[in-house]
């Protein structure tokens, strides 16, 4: 099992779980990943607008260099424009330093292949495998320059590739304090849409705070204050979407997955007439897709296992609940920015009306609780097999309830799925809140 690394890289509260000294030594891991592997001597580093995020990507950078690899810093980006690069241009490697949703306190560190798609468990393994092996650094060290003029490649091709005319489409966006501050404002602008700016400043201390895609309240409000057509929200490093229309609903993932695949199968740009979620889809969407002819594929939480079952199976469009959406053909990973343009070219060239087409979603009540744990019962919980038994048994008092109980991948809490009828779902979730808070004592 994997020390530092988590289910999407390295994630933890700064100068406690992570410091400069790892993300130092990361970097001489990866140097050393990318020699072994014959690859590129050349890392893109990119960052969100942490206040850490300065300090963790040059230890980074340091580590990488003293080593023998040069160094391009992208700057603030979201995590779509690394992978999308790392994938396009001649390097080794990119590396996203974010901590994603979390909160400002945290941060983390994403490896992504010279082909864009984040590192496997097995490749995370090798680096962590590395963190503290001593090898004699390069006698010729890498450099470290400024890789913003590389950003350009990103924004030309979602320009060329997603480009419409939104001259006056009103649109709002809410970018969390996050990585797409720049990035939206710039592409929104070239693409002469009339926006409304929501949490669009470099100001990391708030990042995800009550706002963007956790937090779309103040999304809602400004969309019908100032009469928008769509409101965006995105999260920390941009790879989330939720989805505001002008009457002020609300699309998540599924909304938008399900949209995405019926255009796709439309234009038989959906392969095998598939599409992967994951075991937190709401069962009303599979049966919606199924009614339309596309089956549902799930996999465990996760955008990496979206992406990966994509890959297996040659899928072209995979996402979550959460608003990790990947189209395949678009990038290879989940990109925010990306989705909402390609989703806009969706309803403007096909002039559909969301609010009409999404009569066909018929969603099963769902209700999720997060229930705070000490570290121990979370990173116990998949192999405590008593506690599994108790919760088995809770489940089966209520046959017609899809339930789903799995610990987060990133915080120290246990989230609680059930889905059908109101009253039956609270209970049993209370039974299993109960039962998790009697585990904490």
């Amino acid at each position: 099992m994997n020390k530092y690394f988590g289910t999407d890289g390295i994630r933890g509260v700064v100068n406690e779980t992570l410091e400069c000294e790892l993300a130092y030594k990361v970097g001489k891991s990866l140097a050393l990943f990318i020699k072994q592997q014959n690859k590129t001597n050349t890392v893109l580093i990119g960052k969100d607008t942490r206040i850490s995020g300065d300090m963790l990507s040059y230890s980074l950078a340091c580590g990488l260099s003293d080593y023998g690899i040069n160094c391009y810093m992208l700057g603030i980006v979201p995590t779509g424009c690394v992978s999308f690069l790392s994938g396009k241009l001649d390097v080794g490697a990119g590396v996203m330093v974010t901590a994603s949703h979390n909160a400002p306190n945290m941060n983390g560190i994403k490896l992504i292949t010279n082909l864009g798609y984040k590192f496997t468990i097995n490749e995370e393994r090798i680096i962590e495998q590395n963190l503290n092996k001593k090898f004699p650094p390069a006698k010729v060290k890498g450099t470290i320059v400024s890789g913003e003029h590389l950003v350009d490649n990103y924004i030309q091709f979602i320009i060329s590739d997603l480009g419409i005319d939104l001259t006056n489409v009103n649109i709002a966006i809410d970018c969390a304090y996050g990585s797409n501050y720049i990035l939206a404002e710039k592409v929104f602008k070239k693409l002469n849409a009339n926006l409304i700016l929501i949490n669009n400043d470099n100001f990391g201390e708030k990042i995800n705070v009550n706002c963007g895609a956790l937090n779309v309240k103040k999304l809602c409000l400004e969309v019908k204050k100032h009469k928008c057509d769509f409101g965006f929200a995105f999260d920390g490093d941009a790879d989330r979407l939720i989805v505001v229309l002008s009457d002020g609903r609300i699309l998540n993932g599924d909304d938008i997955l399900f949209v995405l695949s019926s255009y796709m199968l439309k234009f038989n740009k959906l392969n095998s007439r598939a599409v992967v979620g994951t075991i937190m889809t709401n069962s009303g969407t599979e049966e919606s897709l199924k009614n339309l002819g596309i089956k549902l594929i799930r996999t465990d939480v996760g955008d990496r296992n979206v992406i990966e079952t994509m890959l297996k199976n040659n899928y072209s469009l995979g996402g979550e609940s959460s608003g990790h959406i990947c189209v395949h053909n678009l990038n290879t990973t989940c990109d925010a920015l990306m989705n909402c343009l390609y989703l806009l070219k969706i309803v403007i060239s096909e002039k559909v009306d969301l609010n009409e087409f999404l009569l066909h979603l018929k969603k099963v009540p769902q209700f999720i609780k997060n229930v705070d744990v000490p570290q121990n019962v979370r990173s116990g919980f998949d192999n405590n097999t008593e506690l599994q038994k108790q919760i088995n048994k809770i489940v089966l008092t209520e046959p017609n309830v899809r339930v789903v109980v799995r610990p987060s991948g990133t915080e120290c809490i246990i989230r609680i799925m059930a889905e059908g009828n109101e009253t039956k779902c609270n209970k049993i979730i209370e039974k299993i809140e109960d039962l998790l808070i009697a585990y904490k004592k």
